[in-house]
């Protein structure tokens, strides 16, 4: 569900004519926000996907989230005491965002009720995102983490199927744990009937053992 969810393209079309809304394109690894740049506007992804990647002082780097079309960068910041990026901001494929100011989304959500509880849902959803990735990091094996993960994409997709856009290193990275060390616990699982997993496509075999894990 996006920022303007439940508008119907006629009233959308009306409401963004009153506004000075922009359109940039961005090619693969081209970086779109920096670390500790000032957020005053938000961007809506319209086409492609973005990783926030927080960069450490020693050199390595680590994926923060995937955003993908109709998500919105900055929308949590925006309002914040102190908004600035807290992670960089890199187009994963061609990508193209739609920028809203900070002034303008604020007028939006003065005139019309249903963006206002749209941008209040879209933050509520955003907490409990971070803290189940806090949750997530909380576990103490690399194998009980893979299985939480894996139960929360279930949990959210309600399918047994899914598909995860990480790649095995971004999911890694995410889970701040080594590459070869998921992937070891990944086979083990698929070995023990548990899931099955075909490139991004991963699926729950047996849920009662994968949450036996937690």
């Amino acid at each position: 569900m996006g920022l303007f969810q439940n508008i119907n393209d006629e009233e959308l079309t009306k409401i963004l004519s009153r506004i000075n809304t922009k359109t940039k394109e961005y090619l693969r690894g081209e970086q779109i926000f920096s670390e500790n740049d000032l957020c005053d506007s938000i961007a809506i992804v319209k086409r492609g996907t973005i990783k926030a990647i927080h960069n450490y002082s020693d050199g390595h780097e680590k994926i923060i989230r995937i955003l993908n079309k109709d998500e919105i960068i900055g929308i949590t910041l925006l309002f914040s005491a102190n908004p600035k990026y807290k992670a960089s901001f890199i187009a994963d494929t061609i990508t193209t965002v739609q920028i809203i100011s900070k002034k303008d989304l604020l007028y939006l959500m003065e005139i019309n009720p249903i963006i206002m509880e749209n941008v209040l849902r879209i933050i509520s959803d955003y907490s409990i995102r971070l803290n189940e990735h806090i949750k997530l990091l909380s576990y103490k094996t690399i194998r009980s983490k893979l299985c939480a993960f894996l139960f929360l994409e279930y949990q959210r997709t309600k399918m047994p199927s899914f598909v995860i856009e990480y790649t095995k290193t971004e999911l890694a990275a995410l889970l701040n744990v080594e590459r070869p060390s998921l992937s070891f616990e990944l086979s083990k699982l698929i070995n023990e009937g548990i899931i099955a997993n075909q490139n991004k496509l991963y699926t729950i075999i047996n849920i009662n053992k994968l949450e036996k894990e937690l």
